[in-house]
């Protein structure tokens, strides 16, 4: 199989991902109707929180683009409360502690109701306000706009939460119908940021669901490695910081060690 060259994927429109963002709340849907009892308390890979602070932060991230002033309200708390902590990842707490607490069954109405308003907006915005950017502390000072974050980032949230989510309850991951296209746009991610840096051309073949093989720069590859794809999401966003990756020596130290914002 030829390998495809990553920077020459390019950005998905607004259908496909509108597309993934609805797959990813069918999915979440199902998913919050089976936790039960202690489960929400489950704990996560996700630093202090367990299920259910999962549930209210993706929440407060459908919030955040329903209300104008709700990004900048916990933006500026997230400084007051948590002066030490990364101030985007510090927002993010603050979604999760003003949810803390709420009964199993408001969070499930709550997260249906917001995030069909919130995918319902993010599909009529206009052009103007989708090309606003924004720096925020925590994303390699890159600057972001409001549009790749709604449609990027915030369905590649819901996806790679809702794995989060299926390994503290110990259930397999359905990682949904637009797998490879949602994988891809990483691959996409890490060529055109600057998260691959100066790590030499590899090839790397992604296994399992949202698989495929991709070129990571220009040049003659070093070499070819190979790791489950969605482990490969997983290290990268830093939550697995030894994946299982195979193959020749100098690709697979560059895949291993490269990094990128979820």
């Amino acid at each position: 199989m030829t390998a495809v060259l990553a920077e020459g994927i390019g950005r998905a429109d607004r259908t496909q991902c509108r597309m993934h963002r609805d797959s990813e709340l069918t999915a979440w849907h199902t998913l919050l109707a089976s936790i039960e009892g202690d489960e929400w308390s489950r704990r996560t890979v996700c630093d202090e929180w367990d299920v259910a602070d999962i549930a209210g932060h993706l929440i407060g991230q459908a919030e955040d683009v329903n209300r104008m002033l709700s990004f900048p309200r916990r933006y500026r708390k997230a400084k007051r409360v948590y002066p030490e902590v990364v101030r985007i990842d510090a927002h993010m707490m603050v979604q999760a502690d003003e949810h803390r607490g709420t009964p199993p069954g408001e969070l499930r109405a709550l997260f249906d109701q917001v995030w069909a308003k919130a995918t319902r907006k993010i599909s009529k915005n206009p052009e103007l306000f989708r090309r606003v950017s924004l720096t925020m502390e925590g994303f390699e000072d890159v600057r972001l706009s409001l549009g790749y974050i709604q449609d990027i980032l915030l369905a590649r949230d819901l996806w790679m939460h809702r794995d989060d989510v299926c390994q503290a309850l110990r259930r397999p991951f359905d990682a949904g119908p637009y797998a490879a296209e949602l994988v891809a746009q990483v691959m996409y991610d890490v060529i055109d940021g600057p998260y691959w840096r100066d790590r030499p051309a590899v090839e790397l073949e992604l296994t399992g669901p949202g698989g495929a093989i991709y070129q990571l720069g220009r040049d003659e590859p070093v070499g070819r490695a190979s790791v489950d794809a969605v482990s490969y999401l997983r290290t990268l966003s830093g939550r697995d910081d030894a994946p299982v990756v195979t193959g020749d020596p100098a690709a697979t130290e560059a895949v291993t060690t490269c990094r990128m914002p979820f």
